[in-house]
């Protein structure tokens, strides 16, 4: 149901609203900027990117560009990671945290 209002919008530029026993159609004049986990928890580089969404292909086709980012497991970087996060919640700021 998202995406076929998502489509319209992209589409149409309108949006069409149901509620209260009133229809209204609304100017939906706007860029989009959308953002997507891959549908099985983790981005399969042996799929197409088509493969690791959820996204219909008309909604696909309307988006001008795709980025695809991966989180490369590494225990130790995550670990630092975390921990330099954990330090930055307990001192505050960052000057601190490097200390």
């Amino acid at each position: 149901r998202d995406q076929v209002a998502i489509h319209e919008a992209m589409e149409q530029q309108t949006i069409s609203i149901a509620k209260a026993g009133i229809r209204a159609t609304l100017n939906a004049r706007a860029s989009i900027l959308a953002a997507a986990n891959p549908a099985h928890g983790r981005y399969d580089r042996a799929k197409p990117l088509s493969k690791n969404l959820t996204l219909s292909a008309p909604i696909m086709s309307r988006f001008d560009l795709f980025f695809v980012i991966l989180d490369e497991c590494d225990d130790v970087k995550d670990y630092h990671i975390a921990q330099h996060i954990v330090r930055l919640h307990q001192h505050g700021s960052l000057s601190h945290a490097a200390a």
